[in-house]
């Protein structure tokens, strides 16, 4: 099956040495997958930001965490994005997600990659991602984070779980302020198939998504992982 996954998104994918973001060719692409003009405008995060979510804060910050994190407490560890969500990375997110671009996961999960080998966010004993329900996958036909947790498995050899399962069809976030978001995913996630998974007890489990918010859709899948046994959470995302 992931042979097969493979061979159909090498049919999707643009021409080598052709720009993702703006289809221009560039003999020094290569597997950057980016051409340098579009790379420069890509914006990304910088300190300082909170310990807790890494959204940028300023000096001034209580304890070094936004106000977000202090007013609510995260099950998980810490997360962290490379970029901001905007400009171009927004509108790239968008497109993988929503306009059948699966395979921009080569490109985003090697800027993931490239981040957490620069930021040493990489002692991990798994990495699983956020699930989608099933409705929404049949529509879809792919995991956007699915795609990118398994990519940073892959390069850094670190064993991919499929271990969570989305069991509420949770209306869209985005719509919604941040307290509706918490409530409306309460009880949204379980452990897919317990006994498979036993080994992740006790683990540190690195979660992939592709954009953090509010925090929400992380944290109750963190609830989820450490209720079931898990030690710690840690998040990662493209943008934030």
């Amino acid at each position: 099956m992931k042979e097969y996954l493979e061979s159909f998104l090498e049919l999707l994918y643009p021409e080598k040495n052709t720009c993702f973001i703006c289809n221009v060719y560039d003999e020094s692409i290569n597997d950057r997958y980016i051409c340098p003009d579009c790379e420069r405008k890509l914006i990304k995060t910088q300190p300082p930001l909170c310990a807790k979510c890494s959204k940028p804060i300023d000096y001034e910050a209580s304890e070094s965490l936004c106000p977000d994190c202090t007013a609510y407490e995260k099950s998980f560890e810490t997360a962290k994005s490379p970029f901001s969500y905007e400009g171009i990375i927004k509108d790239s997110i968008y497109s993988f997600k929503y306009y059948n671009k699966p395979y921009f996961y080569k490109f985003f999960g090697s800027c993931l990659i490239s981040y957490m080998k620069e930021n040493d966010y990489t002692n991990f004993d798994y990495i699983t991602s956020v699930p989608l329900h099933r409705s929404k996958m049949r529509k879809r036909g792919y995991n956007q984070a699915e795609l990118l947790a398994k990519f940073v498995s892959g390069s850094l050899s670190i064993p991919y779980v499929d271990v969570l399962k989305r069991t509420k069809k949770t209306t869209k976030q985005s719509q919604k302020t941040k307290d509706d978001r918490r409530t409306n995913l309460i009880g949204a996630f379980a452990i897919k198939s317990p006994h498979k998974n036993q080994g992740i007890k006790k683990s540190r489990v690195l979660l992939v998504d592709d954009v953090y918010t509010t925090g929400s859709t992380a944290d109750e899948c963190a609830k989820t992982l450490l209720d079931f046994g898990v030690s710690q959470v840690y998040v990662l995302t493209i943008a934030r």
